[in-house]
């Protein structure tokens, strides 16, 4: 069960009030109790030095050994009876601290014949006390000790002298503490009702304006959260009715505008998630219409078995600027393009498309692949305004003798492997990414393959795959993932890179688009042999 804020106000200045009560309390008890000590300390040092110096010395010693009180002694008990009753002590005497016990001579209340040579033992630390005064001791001006019928008492003394400046006796006084004690608990009962009096006052009144300037705005605020979280779907608006005239009142007005704003969000959050979905829609398409621009039925050429081809287009996007292709020129030529476009998703798509088709286009024409990258580049030129370009492998080979020519526009070395080999960069100069420079001249060089030899060409986002240590696949893993079976069907030589990317990446992101082809020569003697299938 939640306690309210009142409550817990109410419960707070309470606690608050005992503390204060009880630290005020402390401090005044223990001023008053100090106040008073001093008091009685000045009072019994005066009492005793003024009956030390109504006395003679030299009669002390006469009184001891007679035992007789005479006229002066009589005089002196009744100077004794008169500070007693004036300023009421619990004694007045004097005595001689011995060694043994503390010996009497004159005392309130009683006669020579019972006060003369009286002895009564010690309280605990009384003789070093009593001595110390006695002989001029720095001592501590007050004593205290515990009387088995007065309770705690304090005593003051001070020296009586001979006419010789030798001590004497001491003239002593007794205070009750229990009378101290009593004084200052009183004080303080009258200083604590006192207080806890006004801080009750003070927590009415402080918890009638706290209930009605807080607790009950802040109540309203909270049915009103939930008004306005259950009304959203409502044309019912939240409105601010709470007038207090300070930071509460803000809060609420800001309720009201958090309405307000917040159906606009959630209109403006809709109106997005539909233009979300029809924009998702889009991109749907437009990957289904740029993955059937792309060879994707294998085997790509069933009734052919002087070669085996395969490839995979695996985008960072719904849609992705990487492509491939292969195509017959003649039956004794086939074209083979690996390409990156830059940039990602539809812009990156369109351009990857227009690309494909013109570098298509070119080559069936007859071109060779520098003149295909030269025509196809004047004419992405004419109007590239997005500044977008296109690195490019493109090959064509003759299937009946194995010789071809290649041209590269900035892209990734190819792969190639011999016959009973293992898989291999085949490195070079580049030329230029097409549709980078107007009046670029692209590059072609001749190669030769044998039965038996394979090629593997794919876009950086092979290499450059990373972990999330942002550590790159790299060449060195793809040579590495190729020939774990480099004699394996060019399907499997793709899901071999395919596995070891993943092994490596272990989930992470990926940033680029993933664009593999392999091809394997078999041989001119092997077309049309069904056996080789």
């Amino acid at each position: 069960m939640k306690t309210g804020i009142s409550k817990k106000l109410l419960i707070g200045l309470l606690i608050f009030t005992i503390v204060v009560t009880v630290f005020i309390c402390s401090i005044v008890a223990i001023s008053f109790d100090s106040k008073i000590i001093e008091r009685y300390t000045d009072l019994g040092i005066s009492i005793t030095s003024s009956l030390a110096d109504r006395i003679d010395g030299d009669r002390i010693e006469g009184y001891l050994q007679s035992g007789e009180p005479d006229l002066y002694y009589n005089e002196v008990l009744k100077f004794i009876d008169g500070m007693h009753e004036h300023f009421h002590p619990l004694y007045i005497y004097v005595c001689i601290p011995t060694d043994e016990c503390v010996l009497y001579l004159w005392s309130n209340g009683f006669t020579g014949e019972e006060t003369i040579g009286f002895t009564t033992e010690y309280a605990d630390g009384g003789r070093d006390w009593m001595q110390g005064i006695f002989y001029g001791e720095d001592v501590y001006p007050l004593a205290y000790a515990v009387d088995p019928e007065f309770g705690r008492i304090a005593t003051a003394a001070t020296p009586i002298y001979d006419s010789n400046g030798n001590p004497v006796a001491i003239a002593a006084v007794d205070f009750s503490i229990e009378e101290i004690d009593y004084t200052v608990t009183s004080i303080v009962i009258r200083i604590v009702l006192l207080i806890f009096a006004i801080m009750l006052t003070f927590i009415v009144i402080f918890y009638r304006f706290v209930e009605k300037n807080v607790a009950e705005p802040l109540g309203k605020l909270t049915s009103a959260s939930k008004v306005l979280t259950g009304n959203l779907d409502r044309d019912e608006t939240y409105k601010s009715d709470i007038h207090t005239g300070d930071e509460i009142e803000e809060l609420s007005q800001a309720f009201e505008k958090m309405d307000e704003e917040l159906r606009d969000y959630i209109s403006e959050n809709l109106r997005i998630n539909a233009e979300k979905e029809r924009i998702g829609a889009e991109l749907n398409m437009a990957a289904s219409i740029q993955a059937s621009q792309l060879p994707s039925e294998f085997p790509a050429f069933p009734d052919r078995h002087d070669f085996d081809i395969y490839a995979s287009m695996t985008p960072a996007k719904t849609v992705g600027g990487d492509f491939y292709d292969f195509f017959l020129v003649d039956e004794d030529h086939i074209a083979l393009v690996m390409a990156d476009v830059s940039g990602k998703g539809i812009p990156a798509a369109l351009f990857m498309m227009i690309s494909k088709l013109l570098i298509q286009s070119r080559v069936m024409m007859g071109e060779s692949p520098a003149e295909a990258l030269n025509n196809t580049n004047a004419q992405l030129m004419q109007n590239n305004q997005a500044h977008q370009f296109v690195t490019v492998w493109l090959a064509i080979i003759d299937l009946s003798t194995g010789k071809g020519v290649a041209a590269n526009a900035g892209h990734e070395h190819p792969v190639h492997k011999k016959k009973d080999g293992k898989y291999e960069l085949v490195e070079y100069k580049h030329s230029p990414p097409v549709a980078t420079m107007r009046k670029t001249k692209f590059k072609e060089h001749e190669f030769e393959i044998a039965p038996g030899d394979s090629f593997f060409v794919y876009t950086d986002g092979v290499a450059e795959a990373t972990d999330n240590n942002n550590e790159l696949f790299g060449t060195d893993r793809m040579l590495e993932a190729l020939n774990r079976d480099p004699d394996a069907s060019c399907e499997q030589i793709l899901k071999n890179v395919n596995k070891g990317i993943d092994d490596f990446v272990a989930g992470a992101e990926q940033f680029d688009d993933i664009t593999m082809l392999s091809f394997k020569f078999n041989g001119p003697e092997h077309r049309g042999d069904v056996s080789d299938e």
